[in-house]
């Protein structure tokens, strides 16, 4: 009888430490540069990522390429809530990239429940050194708005020419809006910079 109950105390004692372990919450190292909440922005906020780039010691992304290189830049939503619909005006030295193309794929923050593509329209040449980008949430029964943090669109340039090209978000041309049109009011506008040399 004794050993019974000293096999099941045993037992007893194992599953509570077990449990008791695993309730610990994990604790994560915000290591990346790249994390939100280490670019010194305040939230609700849009911001430049460059999937092969760095932050600079002023908090600007930024991307070293070479004449002819061909990369990327995401248009990033940092803390933003119940967006339908956003305008991103960007500006850019067009002597120092040519801009490729928009896309949204990989880009989740503006995919629905339904995992239907945003609407998405965009333009690099009625203005030259900007660039128009138009995304708009496709509501369902469910969702009318995107939320949180996420990519909301990637631009594919080519460098055509040395030099430093900013990418900066035009205000107030830059406007998101929520299901009712209203204006969403961010607190910062991150900035990027590609550095061309040959």
């Amino acid at each position: 009888m004794g050993l019974i109950f000293h096999n099941r105390l045993v037992y007893l004692m194992g599953f509570v430490f077990a449990l008791f372990v695993s309730c610990n919450d994990a604790s994560y190292e915000l290591d990346n540069e790249f994390d939100p909440e280490n670019l010194g922005l305040e939230p609700p906020t849009i911001f430049f990522h460059f999937p092969s780039g760095k932050i600079n010691s002023e908090g600007i992304a930024e991307i070293d390429s070479r004449v002819t290189d061909r990369d990327t830049v995401e248009l990033y939503a940092y803390g933003i809530d119940s967006v339908a619909g956003a305008h991103l005006q960007i500006a850019f030295d067009s002597e120092v990239i040519n801009i490729v193309d928009v896309q949204v794929e990989g880009c989740e923050f503006f995919w629905n429940d339904s995992e239907q593509e945003p609407i998405l329209l965009h333009d690099a040449g009625e203005e030259e050194g900007f660039l128009n980008v138009y995304l708009f949430y496709r509501p369902t029964l469910t969702s009318t708005s995107a939320s949180g943090t996420d990519a909301m669109a990637r631009v594919i340039f080519t460098v055509q020419d040395e030099g430093s090209a900013p990418l900066i978000y035009m205000q107030p041309s830059t406007v998101l809006r929520n299901p009712k049109n209203n204006t969403i009011n961010l607190n910062t506008y991150g900035e990027g910079s590609i550095n061309a040399t040959q």
